[in-house]
């Protein structure tokens, strides 16, 4: 593909889907060209232009029949729940960014092959053997592969903190806890829940709610050595946005606080460049909203007990910092 415009369409406009159609919009390497979910493009537009985690959208934002109007940009929108009803070929799409959380297999995603686009891109981690990438990580040992997994969000932020540990002090075992900010698949109020976990019928908006969380599995797949070693819970805060992750990973070389942090400045100011970041402050979640970074390693709350049992904190905006990483991913692919 020459370097041209990327055109992607979007299939899913749930939080994910929303906040990549943000980060492109800013993009002059990307077009938006089309969306497809099952809801009125009235809401569509309404929650594109409206956000209360990131704010209004700087862009006129109005309907025409079929037609989404983003100031001067023209987008096609569907509310197709078979993706094999849609026309992608007559869009031109290069890449269909799934961000609909449902289809998670290669064989479920094919017919937006069979109909005209170039590339799939699932992000979330998938149910089957789907090549898994991400950006930072092992983007460049992509292959070609015309549909692919972007992992998960957690993924995104734990993996290359996990590379640098492992490449200078070997990880023997890790368990890890994400205080993760509520989602769309919590109840408000209490209320019956679709999940077999019955915690998820209580209410997000008043308790701490640990749950069961994909992440260990998820990492594993790039640290084989790791499976079964690894062991990962995410408890839910009442708080709209982000995700602060506790590493605590047991390690084969001894170490110290100092020589840790050393080695985080170095990697994330070089080749974690842009994907990782550091903090000397002492934050909170509200600060870390809209960060661009898979994860912000908050250094002085790092700790190391009898030199070989580490604990690391970081940061990230889990929607937000991983439609960046998504959208890292489409440019990346789409000229390869």
């Amino acid at each position: 593909m020459s370097k041209r415009t990327i055109r992607v369409f979007i299939n899913g406009f749930g939080r994910i889907g929303r906040a990549v159609a943000r980060i492109i919009l800013e993009d002059a390497s990307f077009e938006l060209v089309g969306i497809n979910d099952i809801c009125s493009y009235a809401q569509m537009a309404y929650l594109l232009k409206y956000d209360s985690v990131y704010g209004t959208l700087p862009y006129e934002v109005s309907i025409e029949d079929d037609t989404l109007l983003i100031g001067t940009q023209k987008v096609q929108l569907f509310s197709e729940p078979d993706p094999s009803n849609m026309d992608l070929k007559a869009l031109e799409a290069d890449i269909v960014l799934q961000c609909s959380g449902m289809f998670l297999s290669e064989a479920s995603n094919f017919p937006l092959l069979r109909n005209g686009a170039k590339k799939v891109i699932v992000s979330a981690p998938p149910s089957d053997t789907m090549p898994t990438y991400i950006y930072g990580v092992n983007h460049k040992e992509y292959k070609g592969e015309p549909i692919i997994s972007n992992s998960s969000c957690s993924a995104n932020a734990i993996v290359p903190i996990f590379q640098i540990v492992d490449m200078y002090f070997g990880i023997e075992s890790a368990m890890m806890s994400m205080y993760h900010s509520y989602t769309v698949y919590q109840n408000l109020l209490d209320s019956k829940h679709y999940s077999d976990d019955i915690r998820r019928t209580r209410s997000a908006t008043q308790n701490i709610i640990p749950l069961m969380s994909s992440a260990a599995e998820a990492t594993a797949t790039f640290f084989p050595h790791l499976k079964g070693k690894m062991y990962a819970k995410s408890i839910r805060v009442p708080v709209p946005s982000t995700t602060l992750y506790e590493l605590h990973i047991q390690v084969g070389k001894k170490t110290g606080v100092q020589e840790m942090n050393r080695v985080l400045r170095e990697e994330t100011g070089s080749v974690y460049a842009d994907i990782l970041d550091i903090s000397e402050q002492p934050g909170s979640s509200l600060e870390y909203i809209q960060s661009p970074y898979s994860a912000v390693l908050n250094l002085p709350l790092t700790s190391v007990v009898q030199e070989d049992l580490l604990r690391i904190s970081a940061w990230q905006d889990n929607e937000y910092g991983y439609a960046k990483r998504v959208v890292d991913m489409a440019k990346y692919i789409a000229h390869y």
